[in-house]
């Protein structure tokens, strides 16, 4: 024989019913919030009608909200028309990035592109030489900061100007006017305020900097050498194969030259 329900519980169960979450049936009734869901859940209050539990109302508005198909609904004209047009590169920065089309280089770049050797050893002593230059340059800021005096040195300068806005033009030139009198009375000194502002920074701590690229710099020259090297020694060994190759042929040549002058005498 089932168990006689409690009058509470039964009173729970019609608010659930009209539509009243269980955190509120529990303070409603002043018992606790687990108790009201023991009672949902032994009582079977979803199975005796269509009212779904919270999770489960939850789940699906998860699954209708993810469901919705990306970009505008089905025949919206909003973007139609919009857009940047062919070969525009309002979305890039700077050029760095940007995929090189013949039709848009400069006459420069184009020279520049053309004259590009196409011998492997040419390019390798060209890439050395930049390597080269790169490090003289290291060097040489290397020993100004080094020298530097204090061992401080000038990281920025910002310059800055007074001047004054007027509403007419009348009220500019009068401004004009007074100060020229104040400059002939000696009250003002003639020109305007001008002030610079500059930052220093340590000199050791660029030295630093520097000598950190410069290692690169060198790191990347000697890849440079250490592969025209390679390079050279595997452009003469197929030089001398293709000599060793010639060599051959004129045996052979000459053999069979003499095999052809032994039969004419038979």
């Amino acid at each position: 024989m089932a168990r006689a329900r409690s009058p509470n519980s039964i009173e729970a169960e019609k608010m659930y019913r009209s539509g009243m979450k269980l955190v509120d049936i529990a303070k409603k009734m002043e018992v606790p919030e687990g108790t009201v869901r023991r009672w949902k859940s032994t009582q079977k209050w979803d199975d005796k009608g269509k009212r779904k539990s919270e999770r489960s109302e939850k789940k699906e508005g998860k699954k209708k909200a993810s469901v919705r198909k990306p970009g505008p609904p089905k025949g919206n004209k909003n973007a139609e028309g919009s857009g940047a047009p062919d070969g525009n590169k309002n979305a890039l920065k700077h050029g760095g990035y940007s995929a090189v089309y013949w039709d848009v280089l400069s006459d420069e770049e184009r020279e520049m592109i053309e004259g590009t050797p196409s011998s492997e050893e040419v390019l390798l002593m060209e890439q050395i030489q930049l390597f080269a230059v790169r490090e003289r340059r290291l060097m040489k800021a290397i020993n100004k900061y080094t020298e530097a005096k204090g061992g401080q040195y000038v990281s920025g300068v910002m310059s800055f100007e007074e001047k004054r806005k007027f509403k007419t033009p009348e009220e500019e030139e009068n401004y004009k006017t007074a100060v020229q009198e104040k400059v002939k009375k000696g009250e003002r000194l003639p020109g305007e305020r001008h002030s610079i502002q500059t930052s220093t920074g340590a000199a050791i701590d660029l030295v630093a900097r520097l000598e950190r690229e410069l290692t690169s710099v060198q790191s990347k020259k000697t890849k440079a050498i250490d592969s025209l090297i390679r390079l050279r020694i595997e452009n003469r060994k197929l030089d001398e194969a293709g000599k060793g190759n010639e060599l051959v042929d004129d045996w052979i040549a000459s053999i069979m030259g003499e095999d052809q002058e032994g039969g004419g005498d038979e």
